[in-house]
């Protein structure tokens, strides 16, 4: 006969049996994904090295100089390109000042221990 204990132990080595199962499967995919996420990783920053290489192949300053003096027809700027000092507008003269207005007068200062009259409002509820 076959005692309730036994089976309830065979059961729990059954269960964990399938859960450590699951478990290596699982990180056996993690591992899978990581290595292609490395590989991605390695490519894109040998990308990034190519094109670094062509961006300084690209801004030769030789280079460069030789594709302008083919393509763009530059010369240095003459002083009568410049205009002359005469030929900036003046400024406008400052405006005027507006005319002062007479002076406020003087608030009465309030008395010692005066007490200042409290008026109900909608936010003092």
């Amino acid at each position: 006969m076959i005692r309730p204990a036994s089976v309830l132990w065979a059961a729990a080595v059954v269960i964990v049996g399938y859960a450590m199962f699951q478990v290596k499967y699982e990180v056996m995919q993690q591992e899978d994904q990581l290595a292609r996420l490395n590989r991605q990783i390695a490519d894109s920053r040998e990308a990034v090295r190519v094109l670094n290489a062509e961006w300084s192949f690209l801004t030769q300053p030789t280079r460069l100089n030789a594709l302008s003096k083919r393509y763009l027809t530059l010369v240095p700027i003459g002083a009568a390109q410049l205009g002359s000092i005469d030929a900036l507008p003046l400024r406008d003269s400052p405006p005027a000042a507006p005319a002062r207005a007479e002076p406020a007068a003087p608030r009465p200062e309030p008395r010692p221990g005066a007490k200042l009259a409290h008026f109900e409002t909608s936010a003092d509820e």
